[in-house]
């Protein structure tokens, strides 16, 4: 027997465009009928998907029942194919029952790749799989190196999803996802959170990174949060035995999407009733936003979240009629334990939440023996006119441009003048002036009438709704900041008890202990917050700041190091002080002399005083070790 041996001569190397696609849930179809899901497929492939890939002059590498893997010599054409089957798709799709429809996940790489014996090889074959398994169903990524090739050259609009870590990818990708729904495509292909790539809003050197790193992220809308936090953080860990839910984001299906704000802020306010629900867990927004289609594997959703139940629904408002559809699964079995179609007066929409609220909790409770909920209590009913205002407040906050928060700040206003008994709108108000001191470039005088007007309107928002947990963090914020801490500590244990399960408020609190000097607890509450949810990027940074203030160095340089490196290569001004100060305190100065010239290069504005501003540290003693660290480190003084 001759052995041939493959030779360089038998390889093909060349710049291609490689295209992988999925069907989503294809094992459950094929469970529930083998022959039909093949058949199903076969005609899809035969009569529409092939046909089109040669006409984009395309070539099918490989297949494997349910997987196509293609390539493509031109980037432009690969895009158009991709965009052009989804559609097509849902065409076929139409008139087949729901459970029975085979709808495509797809990712598009470009870069070198390896044909041997007519299949693809090498790693970017990889990427575009990775890329793929992380598209929505009959949805579509690209990574950065094809979005350069095409975004000037085709209509339609993309998200930025930023830096993203890809299983068995030892680097980072950026990534960009199609925008859908929506009935009128901008003009290019461009990402739809326009400016959130690394460093475009940076508000005297802060910006996005200070939400990020003063305890402000919770602000931050599901887009920025995806862009942010990347798949490794999500839990693969057991579901836990008690009952647990997420509230996936709500889809917003008016006709011109223009209410998208009106479903965020139903998904989170649901979030936040149901995190007051004791005995409850609730998965944190910033944690479903990593997983924001509940439509294709539930199972696996559920697994990823480390939960039994997924809530999904959407919304659709026009005039002043209002449309809301949920249903709960119970995502062990798949099983759908509660669904309801609200079609009501706009003005319902607060007995709606409560509706949903309840048939959750009543449902959690009969289908767990044993486990008795309490339902939610509504503490006040707002006038619906100023919830819309509130709720575009809080969406129109980001990012936290000089023009975005005056902007915010209106609205804000207009919610207090539509009803000025509703405690959001001061809540509102309150937090954005919290941001304008945060990202302040003017005057400490000015800055200082901020953080003066925010204590006064976080008052009032508590004085009228005392059960407002939103209310308690923003008059946490600003008492803190005030270096009141004995009240900020009792603001951040309110929220706390008022939403026991709210993971968010939590690792606040326990960012809140280690500045006050009490770093073993904050740990303890930092950690417990990151079982309860895994979006755990920013909960990473309050517990190597608590490692790092008890003196156990190297845990805190493990914590922060982690958090580095979930950023996928971004450098974030205040995590970096801190990892600089735990290396000076481990006896490893040059290791913080290079984290602070890192840190210049990404931010050349920032001080040791902007570092002091968001580590309002109580012991004086902290904070001279915290700043003479910082010093020979070699990061600058600053004056203001």
């Amino acid at each position: 027997m001759v052995n041939h041996l493959m030779t360089d001569a038998d390889l093909n190397r060349r710049l291609a465009a490689i295209l992988a696609a999925d069907v989503a849930g294809y094992s459950r179809l094929v469970a529930a009928g083998e022959d039909a899901a093949l058949s199903a497929m076969q005609a899809h492939r035969t009569e529409f998907v092939d046909p089109l890939i040669s006409r984009y002059n395309g070539r099918i590498a490989n297949t494997a029942g349910d997987s196509i893997l293609a390539e493509f010599a031109s980037v432009v054409d690969a895009v158009r194919f991709a965009i052009d089957m989804q559609k097509g798709m849902a065409q076929r799709n139409v008139n087949v029952d729901e459970a029975k429809r085979i709808v495509f996940r797809v990712g598009i790489h470009f870069g070198d790749v390896i044909e041997r014996a007519g299949d693809l090889l090498g790693d970017n074959v990889n990427i575009a799989a990775r890329l793929e398994s992380l598209s929505k169903p009959g949805g579509l990524n690209l990574s950065a190196a094809t979005f350069d090739q095409v975004q000037s050259r085709l209509d339609e609009r993309f998200v930025d999803l930023g830096w993203q870590t890809l299983k068995n990818i030892p680097e980072p990708v950026h990534v960009y996802e199609l925008e859908t729904g929506r009935a009128e495509p901008a003009p290019s292909i461009k990402p739809a959170v326009a400016g959130w790539r690394p460093g475009k809003y940076a508000v005297a050197g802060l910006g996005v990174a200070t939400l990020l790193s003063a305890g402000l992220w919770w602000a931050l809308p599901v887009e920025v949060v995806r862009s942010l936090v990347g798949q490794k953080q999500m839990s693969n860990e057991p579901g836990p035995a008690g009952p647990s839910i997420a509230i996936m984001p709500f889809t917003d299906l008016s006709p011109d999407g223009s209410r998208d704000y009106l479903a965020a802020g139903i998904t989170e306010d649901i979030t936040t009733d149901l995190s007051r629900v004791a005995g409850l867990l609730v998965k944190a927004r910033s944690a479903t936003a990593l997983v924001d289609d509940a439509t294709g594997d539930l199972a696996k959703v559920g697994e990823r979240l480390g939960v039994r139940h997924i809530l999904e629904g959407s919304v659709q408002r026009e005039g002043d009629r209002l449309r809301i559809t949920a249903r709960m699964v119970d995502v062990q079995n798949g099983a759908q334990v509660w669904a309801e179609r609200y079609d009501r007066d706009a003005n319902d929409l607060f007995a709606i939440r409560d509706e949903i609220a309840a048939s959750v909790v009543a449902n959690l409770s009969s289908s767990l023996t044993g486990i008795a909920l309490s339902p939610v209590k509504r503490g006040y009913t707002p006038d619906i006119e100023a919830y819309d205002f509130y709720i575009r407040g809080r969406a129109k906050r980001i990012p936290p441009t000089p023009d975005n928060l005056a902007a915010a700040q209106d609205l804000f206003d207009r919610a207090i003048a539509k009803d000025p008994k509703f405690a959001g709108g001061y809540a509102g108000s309150a937090f954005t002036h919290i941001l304008r001191y945060a990202l302040s470039t003017v005057s400490p005088a000015e800055s200082e009438q901020h953080l003066d007007t925010a204590l006064g309107l976080a008052r009032k928002a508590v004085e009228l709704d005392p059960a407002f947990g939103p209310a308690h963090g923003s008059l946490a914020q600003a008492y803190l900041r005030k270096h009141r801490y004995d009240d900020a500590l009792d603001a951040i244990r309110k929220a706390v008890e008022i939403a026991p399960n709210d993971s968010l408020m939590r690792a606040l609190y326990g960012n809140f202990l280690g500045i006050v000097g009490r770093p073993e607890e904050g740990i303890e509450q930092v950690s417990m917050a990151m079982r309860m949810s895994p979006d755990s990027l920013p909960m990473l940074y309050f517990l190597g700041d608590n490692y790092r203030t008890a003196g156990k160095f190297d845990k805190a340089i493990e914590a922060l190091t982690e958090h580095r490196q979930r950023l996928g290569g971004r450098v974030i001004a205040n995590p970096a002080a801190q990892l600089a100060v735990a290396y000076v305190q481990a006896g490893q100065l040059e290791k913080a002399k290079t984290i602070v010239k890192e840190l210049l290069g990404a931010d050349p504005a920032f001080t040791i005083q902007d570092a002091v501003r968001t580590h309002p540290y109580k012991d004086k003693m902290v904070m001279d070790i915290f700043v003479d660290a910082l010093a020979q480190a070699g990061l600058p003084e600053g004056d203001r």
